[in-house]
């Protein structure tokens, strides 16, 4: 992975908006709030900051449970930790806070003619937009971060099927800004200022939104014709070639600017689920010794071991199969350095928001379900996406053992993780079988892809049921694995007329109200 400077947090207020329109894009300045800032470096590595930290951040402790990659007991009874009061910062609904800012550089951009830095922008937009729709459903969109300069502090919720065509409209804009823009973006801290790597997120991007959709009867877009269209062109359409460049951000071992939890106090209650374990287990996949730490009591032994610990087991998880000392915590990567002053790494973790396995993985799919006839075969795309991801893996646990004395500790290195030929001739992973057999293997490897990439992983099970281990347990609140989290509390007590309208419209504010394109 390239390297990927971070600075320090700025200070940054000013807020300006976007009018609506059709499509949502359309630019309206407000004459009576004169732009203040003339720089967009001034706004954009903050952003990208305060963005990508708090995704990440998520990413490790409550996106990691819906998604089943672990367990922790307060989290997965979707009780406590999902009621309308702890779900602004736990699942997103920040991400208006820094949309704020991506306006200021969007309407900025704009305004000097820099396409380049508008198209970022609307790419940055793009993403935070898609993940606060993909948690919550119906949200402020055409209406959201105007404040201060239209004085609406109560903006309609637009429905999440209108959200992803305006986010498609707004991709494929970025990417043609990108392809004929001359101003440098600066201070880039996510992509190198890389023009090319910008559109490739962009349309990586925008496959992830049609992938999701794909399913969805009397869709107003031809889903296969858009990804057809995307993997025929790759010099209109470039994509990732690599992990060497998919959007994921680089944290450095600065003061503030490690991996999120680096300072977080031991994690403790976070242990291996019971689904990544099994998974993990029936596919013989030495990449256990990535998701997870070795049991505590098998710390520095030649033969470490991983306990597993189900999901809405409830206060009984402490003690299930023997104690903690015999359960998994989270990926070595992920160690906290209270708990683990020796071992942990600031810059092991990266904060990911589009990878290339989960190209690679969509495109397998598109393939061999029959929406796209062009690019290469299915079983060649899905063998792209797991060996690239064995590689990224196995990069991230060589970065965290540089620091560690090879007689010091038993972590996994890359070569602790490579498969060996066998792995891919097994049932389980050799693209062989039925059209569904095969459908199924993508999706699994795609979920172990997926891990640390914010709430994709539980995104991916709710629109295809894989894993199909993914259930709720003896300690759940609910009668089912959630399909949404709750709005804010916020939005009852403040927006409450376009709250009310909004639940009438999608359906009732609890966890099982399932999205557009899922329904």
């Amino acid at each position: 992975m390239k390297s990927k400077l971070l600075i320090g947090s700025m200070a940054i207020g000013l807020l300006f908006s976007a009018s609506c329109t059709k499509h949502f894009d359309t630019i309206n300045e407000n004459p009576n709030s004169p732009q203040q800032v003339q720089n967009e470096q001034l706004l954009l590595p903050a952003i990208i900051k305060n963005s990508v930290t708090n995704y990440a951040y998520v990413s490790q402790f409550g996106a990691s449970v819906v998604g089943d990659y672990y367990a922790n007991q307060y989290n997965s009874g979707f009780d406590d930790a999902w009621t309308a009061s702890q779900t602004e910062g736990g699942f997103l609904w920040n991400f208006y806070d820094q949309l704020k800012d991506v306006e200021n550089l969007r309407v900025l951009a704009h305004k000097k003619g820099d396409k380049n830095n508008e198209a970022v922008a609307l790419i940055l937009r793009s993403w935070m937009f898609q993940v606060m729709t993909d948690n919550f459903g119906d949200i402020p969109y055409s209406q959201a971060v105007q404040g201060k300069t239209t004085g609406n502090f109560a903006p309609v919720y637009d429905k999440q099927e209108d959200i992803y065509y305006a986010l498609m409209d707004s991709l494929k804009v970025a990417n043609t800004l990108l392809s004929t823009g001359t101003d440098p973006i600066n201070a880039d801290i996510l992509l190198n200022g890389s023009t090319l790597g910008w559109r490739q997120f962009a349309n990586g991007l925008r496959l992830r939104l049609l992938m999701r959709m794909s399913s969805v009867a009397g869709a107003k877009v031809n889903v296969g014709t858009e990804i057809n269209a995307i993997a025929s062109d790759p010099t209109k359409y470039p994509l990732f070639a690599s992990n060497a460049d998919q959007a994921a951000l680089q944290f450095t071992s600065e003061l503030n600017n490690e991996f999120p939890a680096y300072h977080n106090n031991p994690i403790g209650d976070y242990h291996l689920s019971t689904t990544l374990k099994t998974n993990l287990v029936n596919l013989n996949d030495p990449r256990i010794a990535f998701f997870a730490m070795p049991t505590p009591s098998s710390y520095g032994t030649v033969t470490p071991k991983f306990g597993d610990v189900p999901n809405c087991y409830g206060t009984g998880e402490s003690n299930y199969n023997g104690g903690t000392n015999f359960q998994s915590q989270q990926s070595p990567i992920l160690m906290p350095y209270l708990g683990y002053p020796l071992y942990a790494s600031k810059t092991a973790a990266q904060g990911i928001l589009l990878s290339y396995a989960e190209v690679q993985f969509i495109l397998a799919e598109a393939k061999e379900r029959g929406l796209i006839t062009a690019g290469s075969d299915a079983a060649t795309y899905y063998l792209n996406g797991i060996k690239d991801q064995f590689a990224y893996d196995g990069s991230r646990l060589d970065i965290l053992n540089q620091g560690i004395a090879a007689t010091d500790h038993n972590f996994a290195k890359s070569a602790d993780i490579m498969p060996s030929a066998a792995y891919y001739a097994q049932p389980g992973v050799a693209y062989t079988g039925s059209s569904d057999q095969k459908l199924y293997k993508i999706r699994i490897q795609k979920w172990f892809a997926l891990f640390y990439t914010g709430f994709e992983g539980w995104s991916e099970w709710r629109r295809t049921g894989v894993p199909k281990e993914t259930v709720i347990g003896p300690a759940s609140a609910i009668a089912a694995w959630p399909r949404r989290t709750r709005y804010p509390l916020g939005e009852q007590t403040v927006n409450t007329v376009n709250y009310n309208a909004a639940i009438n419209v999608q359906g009732a504010d609890n966890l099982l109200t399932k999205m557009w394109w899922n329904k």
